[in-house]
């Protein structure tokens, strides 16, 4: 049964860059909403569950949020300012920096099955993405800011997996979502961010992030913390990029190939940028622009 929800997890958790791609909503936005969905949808099972909590699981709670927020804001940033090839290499880096935390924090070594599926997983990634993913450019920020996403990504589980050792999942999720709702709700107000008014489609792709990913991949990810070492989870989660990018692929035409790597003109965003690119701002700009093509 565990494997099924392990799959299902990591199902789940393959979806995310393809829902933001939707969503017509700043960071803060989707970070709260999607966060505070979730925890509505779990607040009911957790306040029965109330005096589980201590100050010390409070606090510890409080530290694995901060690490989410981080994940989840510098992952957002990242699918909007490079391809989704190339986020989910930079993010499938995780496993690494999960081997260390866990080997410094809780004396956990890479065994031979670990090693042999994340030089199997990392050799694939190169074979599926190496052509379609270039490193700097335009979208060098955006690469960097998916490792940082990678980095905090494996702060989430090293601290979950502290709390969760004494703390049932669903309360857990309940106080680790809520803190990170209100760093982003903060946040948005601090940047002035609107909070509302948004589209059908927007909502949609939120509750999709709320119920597929938050509470679909997050939280039986979490749950399955005390099932799995957090190294065996971390190489599992490495079949993630090969279903993300087939995602972007049919619905984005993002490459798989070496052919480009910037953003595919079916793509709503890409094909608005495209668009107010060849419109000319004046007289001027639109006779030189006529030449040009006269030329071709």
């Amino acid at each position: 049964m565990r494997h099924l929800l392990l799959a299902a997890a990591v199902l789940c958790l393959s979806l995310p860059a393809l829902f933001i791609r939707f969503a017509a909503a700043p960071i803060e936005a989707i970070g709260f909403w999607r966060l505070a969905l979730a925890c509505a949808a779990l607040a009911p099972f957790a306040w029965r569950r109330r005096a589980a909590w201590t100050p010390a699981k409070a606090r510890a709670t409080a530290l694995a949020a901060a690490c989410f927020f981080l994940h989840l804001w510098t992952f957002t940033w990242a699918v909007r300012h490079t391809t989704v090839a190339n986020l989910m290499l930079a993010f499938s880096t995780h496993p690494l920096w999960t081997g260390v935390g866990a080997w410094l924090l809780f004396g956990e070594r890479l065994g031979r099955r670990e090693l042999g599926g994340l030089a199997l997983a990392g050799a694939g990634m190169l074979v599926l993405f190496g052509g379609s993913a270039r490193l700097g450019g335009s979208g060098l920020a955006g690469d960097l800011s998916a490792l940082v996403s990678a980095i905090t990504f494996s702060g989430w589980v090293l601290a979950g997996r502290g709390v969760r050792r004494g703390l049932d999942n669903v309360s857990f999720l309940l106080g680790a979502y809520g803190a990170t709702a209100a760093f982003f709700l903060l946040l948005g107000a601090a940047r002035g961010s609107p909070m509302t008014g948004y589209p059908p489609a927007t909502w949609a792709a939120l509750a999709g992030l709320a119920f597929a990913v938050s509470l679909g991949g997050h939280g039986l990810f979490s749950y399955l913390l005390n099932e799995y070492g957090v190294l065996t989870l971390s190489c599992a989660k490495l079949v993630e990029p090969v279903l993300a990018a087939l995602g972007a692929f049919w619905l984005f035409g993002e490459p798989l190939s070496p052919a480009s790597a910037r953003p595919s003109r079916s793509s709503p965003r890409a094909s608005s940028s495209s668009s107010s690119a060849e419109k000319p701002t004046s007289k001027r700009d639109g006779a030189v622009m006529g030449r040009r093509r006269l030329r071709r």
